[in-house]
Order: structure tokens, then sequence, then C-alpha cells
């Protein structure tokens, strides 16, 4: 229960490890896309002020330009002598200042023909009240009934046109009733005279229409405004959306123009402004922050609401991914735990067991391929001594097994030399032994230098090392003797020349068939023998030593390879052997007919001896030996041992029979505990090969010969079979027909139902269904 908890608290530590640097990922990707908002946010405000700066300035441009135009104006008219000249006319209608008068207005060029900015002008004279307007000439209190200000009285109007000088003064828009019709104009006066001596004034309106369509371009919706304000803080002009303009104090807005956002009453304002250098003016907008930056709040919304739900979809797509990838480490740490018990645990790092674990398996895997390799020496003379004494049986065995230890057989063709270190013939001693070592290594140094990887060897005894050729098929047969003959004696005349030492050379015949090598060895052995009787040294090939008929051959090694042949089944192999001793003693020996009997007598002995180790009775061979005929001549002695080869032919025929029976017991087994224990989970190659006591590399290379499938193929066919079943006959859930079928977990049988059958089970189960 312990473990349990332990193993949960970790599979949530693992969740939470995979999630936190997702969330970490998306916040720092959405901090990034902040701050590239923020960027762009201010960029828009800055495009919209910007608009905004830049009609402002336009209107500016153009009152600057059109009051320069009045300005001019009204000086020209002020310096026309005409029209100073009646500055000091008291009574203008008597005399030739009638004239004068019907002249001078006559003169007057009627402006608001050639400029739409002006509305009219008037020209007042202070002594003689007489007041010229473009198109007529009035007495003042008749001029102020056709030109009234509706918030100026009569002696305010005096006062204002022909009672103070002015220095190019500009009127606020006022209301202004002309012949009856009210207009909004702007009234620009120059004072007539000098300083201190006002004579009367030119005064120029402007119709207020005129410098509204101006501001006009600007979006005022919402409760914005905009005004004119000159040097003294008076509104010149002024449009809104409400008919209403809030002041604000232009000593709060800093430099001569920028954007500001105010709180105007209760509502926060983007105020932009800019300050002309031609009269001081300061024309300035006011526009609610929701209507000037309408696009950019719009966007900073949608902005806003993307992220939010982007984060909320991030958030849940990195629970998925953290959920889905800590599952197998959630799994992995399962596994470990019910295996190790929790041994090597600490706390709830599951990432830490999970790299004790695999570093202790390592370490483990590491310390036993140390141990294999100390080992491979004894492995490897333990295999190399069983190949020279023949006890090899199975060719397919051979390769395989030497080539696990190091020992390489690629060659086509073998052959055995015997090396013998002479000069200890006379017993052998501690400080013998001793010598015999040095002198071994060093002469193993000496092969390992000059023959390379070509040859192989083993010590046989204290002063003797076997020496095996592999050697390949493309050269002739004398080719590869005279080859092992030059490199022999290369190595004779190193370890003379270095070592100072006599040494012997047996050399064995050269065969293609690996199971051979012992039958070279014992060749090799016989010719070191003969060299040792003769005291010679050097070499001696086994085809060199002389041919001896007195005895018959059968020597020890061939009956032991013969009955392993026998025992194993190999009928090709005991019919080449016994065709070889044949051929030796019938026809190259001509022994004698009581020779023949003798070697004929002791191969039957081999036989009787070989008959209980295969389960056979004894009395067969008996039998056939007393069927054998006449052994008095060489007829009946061939006839005789054509007879011993049938026997070892049914001996053969026996031990096959017997293994296929054999086979086919344990096929049965296998089938059974499979068909029935499939749907055990625990059910396996390795459950099956321990249950029946051999190793699993045999049974599945034996189920594969058997059946044509794989093991673990067949194990699955039954699986799917019976789910399949179960999906289309019952309504069981998934994971019941899982359990049902043999497997651990409904996720492990689904993804192999799906790799198996391209569909999911449910899809199998509506399809069939179908």
């Amino acid at each position: 229960m312990w473990t349990v908890k332990r193993s949960k608290a970790s599979g949530h530590s693992f969740f939470l490890r995979l999630l936190v640097p997702n969330m970490l990922f998306l916040l720092i990707a959405l901090t990034i896309g902040w701050v590239f908002y923020n960027k762009t946010l201010a960029e828009m405000e800055k495009e919209v002020t910007a608009s905004n700066m830049n009609l402002l300035q336009q209107t500016r441009d153009i009152m600057d330009r059109r009051f320069s135009e009045i300005a001019s104006i009204a000086l020209q008219l002020a310096n026309d002598t005409r029209i100073v000249q009646l500055t000091n006319v008291t009574q203008p209608f008597e005399g030739a200042n009638t004239y004068k008068v019907l002249d001078t207005r006559k003169s007057l060029y009627n402006y608001s023909l050639s400029n739409n900015f002006i509305f009219n002008y008037f020209i007042s004279y202070k002594n003689s009240e007489l007041v010229l307007a473009e198109s007529s000439t009035y007495m003042l209190p008749q001029f102020q009934t056709y030109f009234s200000y509706n918030q100026l009285d009569t002696q305010a109007w005096r006062g204002l046109f022909i009672g103070d000088r002015y220095d190019r003064r500009v009127l606020p828009a006022q209301d202004v009733t002309v012949n009856g019709t009210k207009y909004s104009l702007v009234t620009y006066i120059h004072s007539l005279g000098y300083p201190g001596f006002p004579q009367g004034s030119v005064a120029i309106t402007v119709d207020n229409r005129e410098i509204q369509k101006l501001l006009g371009g600007l979006d005022l919706s919402g409760g914005g405004w905009a005004y004119i304000i000159n040097e003294t803080g008076e509104i010149i002009s002024s449009v809104s959306s409400d008919g209403m303009a809030h002041w604000i104090d232009r000593s709060s807005l800093v430099g001569r123009h920028g954007s500001v956002q105010q709180t105007v009453g209760s509502a926060p304002m983007m105020v932009t402004y800019t300050t002309s250098q031609y009269n001081g003016w300061t024309y300035l907008v006011a526009q609610p922050v929701n209507v000037v930056l309408k696009k950019v709040l719009y966007i900073k919304k949608m902005t806003f609401t993307l992220a939010f739900l982007f984060l909320a979809i991030g958030l849940l797509i990195a629970y998925f991914i953290a959920y889905r990838n800590s599952r197998p480490l959630k799994h992995i740490m399962e596994t470990i735990m019910e295996r190790t018990n929790g041994e090597g645990y600490a706390g709830s790092d599951g990432y830490h067991l999970i790299r004790h674990t695999v570093s202790r398996l390592i370490d483990n895997n590491q310390e036993l391929q140390g141990k294999i390799e100390k080992q491979a020496p004894l492995l490897q003379a333990a295999l190399f001594e069983r190949l020279l004494k023949g006890e090899y049986v199975t060719r397919k065995d051979i390769p395989v097994l030497l080539q696990h230890v190091g020992i390489a057989t690629d060659g086509h063709y073998f052959m055995v030399v015997i090396l013998q270190l002479r000069g200890y013939d006379n017993g052998l001693d501690r400080d013998v032994l001793e010598e015999l070592d040095v002198k071994r290594v060093m002469v193993k140094d000496i092969i390992r230098v000059e023959l390379g990887g070509s040859v192989h060897w083993h010590d046989v005894a204290e002063d003797q090392i076997a020496l095996l050729f592999t050697l390949s098929a493309g050269s002739k047969t004398e080719s590869r003797h005279a080859y092992v003959e030059e490199v022999i004696g290369d190595v004779g005349d190193m370890i003379q020349t270095r070592l100072h030492m006599a040494i012997r050379f047996g050399v064995g015949d050269m065969y293609e068939d690996v199971l051979n090598v012992s039958r070279s060895y014992e060749e090799a052995k016989r010719s070191l023998e003969y060299l040792s009787w003769r005291n010679m040294n050097g070499m001696m090939r086994f085809g060199e030593l002389p041919k001896e008929n007195s005895g018959y051959y059968y020597p020890s090694d061939l009956e032991q390879r013969l009955s392993n042949l026998a025992k194993a089944g190999e009928q090709a192999g005991v019919a080449a052997l016994l065709e070889e001793l044949y051929r030796i003693n019938f026809e190259e020996r001509r022994l004698t007919v009581p020779m023949l009997r003798v070697f004929q007598n002791e191969m039957w002995g081999t036989m009787v001896k070989l008959l209980p180790q295969v389960g056979m009775d004894e009395g067969m061979a008996l039998e056939q030996m007393k069927q054998s005929g006449d052994t008095a001549s060489y007829a009946g002695l061939e006839n005789n041992y054509r007879t011993l080869g049938a026997a070892y032919m049914q001996v053969c025929e026996y031990v096959n029979d017997h293994k296929k029976s054999q086979n086919i017991q344990l096929l049965e087994k296998i089938m059974e505990m499979l068909h029935t224990d499939f749907a055990r989970p625990e059910l396996c190659l390795d459950s099956v090969a321990e249950q029946l006591n051999i190793s699993k590399g045999y049974l599945s290379q034996f189920f594969k010969e058997q059946k044509g499938v794989n093991f673990s193929d067949y194990l699955e066919e039954l699986r799917m079979a019976h789910a399949k079943a179960l999906l289309t006959q019952t309504d069981l859930a998934v994971y019941e027909i899982a359990e049902q079928a043999g497997y651990s977990s409904s996720n492990t049988f689904c993804r192999a139902f799906k790799r198996i059958h391209a569909i999911s089970a449910m899809e199998y189960r509506r399809s069939s269904m179908k």
C-alpha cells in the first residue's frame, strides 16, 4: 500500500514537472506578445494624435495666412491718404467735403469678392461720426442700427470703434445683426490716428463659419470640442458636438504643442494643442479618449479577449500534454517500484529513482560484461579444446559457439599445426615450468606479430601449442600448403633467432569441414610423435609419414567421433567416416584377413557400447554379427563391413525417430499451454521456457521451425481471436475484454488491436453489429 501511494505521488510529481515548464513557456510567449502589443498600442496612439495635430496645424497655418492678409488690408486702408484726410472733417456733408466722402467711398474695394474669409469691412470716424462701408455711407447712429453687436449697447459700440485706440485688435466671435440678419463674426480692428489721439478705426469682420469649417475636420463626437484662444485667454472661435466648450487652462499645457490626457469635468479627454508663432494663438481640440482611441481600444479589447482565450486553450493543451507525457514515466515508476519494492526511492522525486535505477542497471551490466570478458579466455580454451577433440557433432552449432568466444571460422579450409618447444624432455620442476611459461608467452607474441588474425592457438601441453589455420578457397591446394609451410618456417626462424630454442612442428592435413579439425589435430600429433621418435627438429607433414601396413587404422579419436556422430543421428557424417575407414584399411593398407577381422571386431565393440547410450537393445548388434556371414575371406569381410554400416544407419534412424517423437511431445505441450493459458497476462516466451526447463532461445527457434511463425505472433493471434469473439458476441467493456484476452491493460490491448486490424476495437464492434 505504501508503495502504491509513493508511486501515485511520483506520478503527480511527474505531471507537475511537465505541466509547469509548459505553462512557463506559454506565459513567456504571452509576456513577449504583451510587450509587442504595448509597443503597437503606443504607436497607434501616436498615429491617432498625430492626425489631430496635423489638422490643428493646418488650421493654424491657414488662420495665420488669412489674418496676415487681413492685417495687410487694414494697414493699407489706414494709410490711404483719402481715408486719412477725412479724419479731420467734422461736417462730412457740407461743401467740398461731400465730394471727398463720395470719392473716398467709391475708391473702396470690395475685398469680400476676392476673399471669402472676409465678411465685410467699414471705416468709422470719430470727429464726424461718419461710417464708410463697401457699398454705402452711414452716420454712426444709422450704422449702429444696420450693423449691431447683440452683446454691445450703443455706448459700448461707440467706445469700441471710435473711443479707444487699438492696434490689430481681434474680437472673439460674437453674434451680430446685419440688416436684420444674425451672423457670428470675428472682428479685426485697427485704429486711425496717432497713439493717444484715436481718430476712428478700420474694422474688418470675418465670418465665424469659415473658421468653424477649418475645425470641422476634427472628430468631435461623443462630447468633444475645439476652440482658438488668443494670448490673453479669450476664445476667438469654438466648435463642439453638444454646443459646449469647457475651459482648459493654457498654463496646464506644456510647450507650444503636444498631446496629453486630462480629466475635464468627470470625463477623460485627449487634449491636442498647438500655438501659432505669428500671433500667439493656441489651437486646441479636446476629444473623449474612447473616441480618439476607438480603434485602439477595439484592438485592445479583441487582443485581451483572444489572449485570454488562447491562454485558456494553451493551458488545456499544456495540461493534456503534461498528462499524456507523464503517463509513460508513471508506468515506468510503477514497474520500478513493483520490481524493486521502492529500494533507492528518495522522497517524491521519481526522476531520481529512474536515474538511480538506470544507473544501477548500467553498472550491473558493465560489471557482468567485465566478468564475461574475464571468463572469455577460459571459455575460449574450453571450446577450442572441444573442437580439437572432436566433441562437436552438429555443424551449425560450431561457428556460433566459436564466434561467441572470439574464434573466427570464416575460412573454407582448416589445418592444425602443433608447435613443440624442445629441451624439456628430462622432466619438469617448478623452475622449468616458470621458464616454460615465460617462453610460451614470448612464442605467442611472435605468433601474434607474424601471423595476426589468420591463426588461433591453444596450449595442449606445457611445451606444446596447437595452431589452427583458417584458409580461404581462393587459392589452389598446393598454394595453401606452401603458404602454411612458409609462415611456419618464418615463425620457427624467428623463435630460434630471438629465443635460441630448437622447435618442432607437427602438421596435419588440410580439410574443408570444420568438423575435421579434430582429425587434422590427431594427424599433427602423429607427425609430432614421429619427430620425437626420430629425435628430429623442424617440420613434418602427416602426408610425409612412412606408410605402415602391419596394423589396422582405427584411432581412439576417430572411434569417439564415430560414436558422437551416430548419437547425433548424423547419417552423412557416419557414412563418410565408414567410407574413409574402408578406404584406408581395405584398399590402401591391404591388411591380412585376420587383421581385418580384429579391426571389424573392434568396430562391432564400438557398436555394442553405443547401443545402450542411445536406448537400443544390444541384442540387435549381436544378432547382426551372427548373420554377418563368412569372415575368413575378403569378400565375407566386405559383406560384414556393409552389415556394420547398415547397423550404424539403423542407429541413426532410431535416434532421429526418437528426436521427432520428442519434438512432437514438446510441441504438444507448448500448444496445450498456449491454448489453455493464453488469457494469463504473465504467459510469455520466458515463462513457457521456464516451465518446460529449456532455454528461451531454443524454444523460440523450435517453435518457429515447427509452426512457421514466431512464438509471440502466435500467442497474439490467439488472444486477438478471443477478443474479436467477445467484441462481437458480448456487451463487455473494452477493459474487461482486454483482461479476459490476456492483456495487462486496456491501453496495451487497444494499441495492439489497432496495430493488427488498422481500426479500433470499438469501431470493429460497431462494424460487426452493422
